[in-house]
């Protein structure tokens, strides 16, 4: 059942304490965070107005009192998991840790992994209203924070706390909470304890793997920092139909503590040896304006489409996770999330250092505007081949 009638996304607010993450949305790339934390609006059952002053002093806030109340997509976007769609294994955490996932090069789903986590209870809604309500983050335009990432975002962003986001912003449709650089409150990470692997072995002993500089005075890394798990988390809270459209990065896992998210992933092999096969997965060049596409309007939309549905069938996965269990996306997947329902979750990924908070400065730059730069660069390709 593919729906024609369109909700727009609430926003998704974002706290991460980490450096140096590269996403690559098709042409442009920028860096991303390890440890963020995204809240998103409950939707509204109706559909968004057109005329919203989004200048005026409006409550656009979420007032529910559990994350549960909200609306949810799953009538539309959940299914059963059929291994001719999804096609992933569902490890237990013993599974998990005996195999060494992580270390492989395909991606799979571990379950239970949340069973005994504070987070089942402190990461409720009224609950994190409650513990943390001064957690800083940032606050932008999705699509546009999309574009250029966190760390480009620039003037487009501006900060705001959990507290004021939740009860004032979650219902704004423009408004998209995304940051790296701020540090997550304590309490917040000792909530997901056990970490899951190969986090928990890295902060039980982040020397491991060092080895003595020719001074023998100091300890050096075997291993490039992206190679490495670090300790900083991302914690999401995104709202129904909410999630980053196609892009990839380094090795990662995703464990969700409440709600569900629809994952479409796509074998980075087949991108080797042609680029336009990427292009025409992710966007629509039957269009004069190419754009991405929010995940839920690329799986409305555009999936449907033979060439788009049997790529994903034969050389992706489409897939459901539900709540305590955990994704890992391997280095370079291209992959998209949509959240059905209101969805809590954290996130570890390799190559990323502890963030320190976000200095004034860094909202005062205008963001490149990678857009532009793909046409320009498309309008050069074109040229050469004319020469």
């Amino acid at each position: 059942h593919i729906s024609t009638k369109v909700k727009m996304p609430p926003p998704t607010m974002a706290i991460t304490t980490c450096t140096n993450r590269r996403r690559h949305s098709l042409l442009p790339k920028h860096g991303l965070g390890v440890a963020l934390l995204a809240l998103s609006a409950v939707v509204s059952s109706q559909e968004t107005p057109t005329n919203y002053d989004f200048d005026a002093e409006v409550d656009y806030g979420n007032h529910n009192n559990a994350w549960e109340d909200g609306p949810s997509s799953w009538q539309e976007f959940g299914h059963d998991n059929d291994p001719n769609v999804c096609g992933l294994p569902v490890l237990t955490v013993e599974e998990w840790e005996a195999g060494k996932y992580w270390e492989g090069n395909k991606p799979v789903i571990v379950k239970n992994v949340t069973d005994g986590w504070a987070a089942n209870h402190n990461w409720k809604l009224q609950e994190i209203l409650r513990r943390y309500p001064d957690a800083e983050a940032t606050m932008g335009e999705a699509k546009l924070v999309g574009e250029t990432g966190p760390d480009d975002a620039g003037n487009t962003l501006s900060p705001t706390t959990i507290k004021e986001f939740i009860t004032k912003h979650m219902y704004n449709p423009l408004k998209y909470f995304f940051d790296r650089k701020i540090a997550i409150p304590k309490g917040m990470l000792e909530d997901c304890h056990p970490f899951p692997m190969p986090t928990r072995e890295f902060l039980a002993n982040p020397d491991k793997g060092k080895t003595y500089g020719l001074s023998k005075k100091a300890h050096v890394r075997k291993h490039y920092d992206e190679e490495i798990w670090r300790d900083h988390l991302a914690i999401s809270i995104g709202a129904d139909l909410q999630g980053l459209t196609f892009h990839s990065h380094g090795e990662a896992w995703n464990t969700v503590v409440f709600g569900k998210k629809r994952w479409i992933l796509w074998d980075p092999t087949r991108k080797e040896n042609s680029v336009e096969r990427q292009q025409r997965l992710v966007r629509d060049f039957t269009t004069d304006d190419p754009d991405h596409l929010n995940g839920y309007e690329w799986i409305r939309t555009l999936y449907p489409n033979s060439e788009r549905f049997q790529e994903i069938r034969n050389h992706g996965h489409d897939c459901i996770q539900h709540a305590g269990q955990l994704m890992f996306v391997p280095r370079d997947w291209l992959h998209m999330v949509v959240n059905i329902g209101d969805t809590v979750s954290v996130i570890s990924e390799v190559g990323h250092g502890i963030g320190e908070g976000k200095k004034p400065e860094e909202f005062l730059h205008d963001p490149i505007d990678y857009h532009a730069m793909v046409v320009e660069e498309e309008e050069e390709e074109e040229r050469r081949h004319r020469e």
